[in-house]
């Protein structure tokens, strides 16, 4: 038994130097895999709701399980969550997506660089990369032309 015991420590202590010579410095792809590009006449289906799939549900939080600030943004759901929508920050009195004004949706606000519009709230998304100045080009580009469901 005694030995049994030691070859599973052996074998623990060997998976756990192969795994600590992984490269954990390198860069994370701020893109997440997604092109780089301002989309100049975005589509929801397939410019804006990628971005949701890999940027805001990915790790749970704005999933229909988990619903962080009660939204979600599965493909499901997440046009009827956002579209002409209030937002639920307290003291709030935007929509989350105003169509045609970027300026006044809620979430165009949470994903900019300047942190004014976000009343001292954090960036989104929350702990993670921000999205690239060209995956928020696009959102507005989105909500600015009326942010259709196409």
């Amino acid at each position: 038994m005694r030995c049994g015991v030691r070859a599973a420590v052996v074998g623990v202590a060997l998976l756990c130097a192969a795994t600590a010579c992984a490269d954990f410095s390198a860069p994370e792809d701020p893109t997440f895999g997604l092109p780089d590009v301002v989309v100049a006449q975005p589509s929801f289906a397939s410019d804006v709701q990628p971005l949701f799939d890999k940027r805001c549900a990915v790790g749970g939080c704005h999933t229909r399980v988990a619903e962080k600030g009660g939204l979600a943004l599965d493909p499901a759901v997440s046009y009827d969550e956002l579209v002409g929508i209030a937002a639920v920050t307290s003291g709030n009195t935007y929509l989350r997506i105003a169509p045609g004004n970027a300026a006044d949706s809620w979430l165009v606000r949470r994903i900019q660089q300047d942190p004014a519009p976000r009343n001292g709230l954090t960036r989104m998304p929350l702990a993670a990369t921000p999205l690239t100045s060209n995956q928020i080009a696009t959102i507005v580009n989105w909500v600015e032309q009326g942010a259709l469901r196409n």
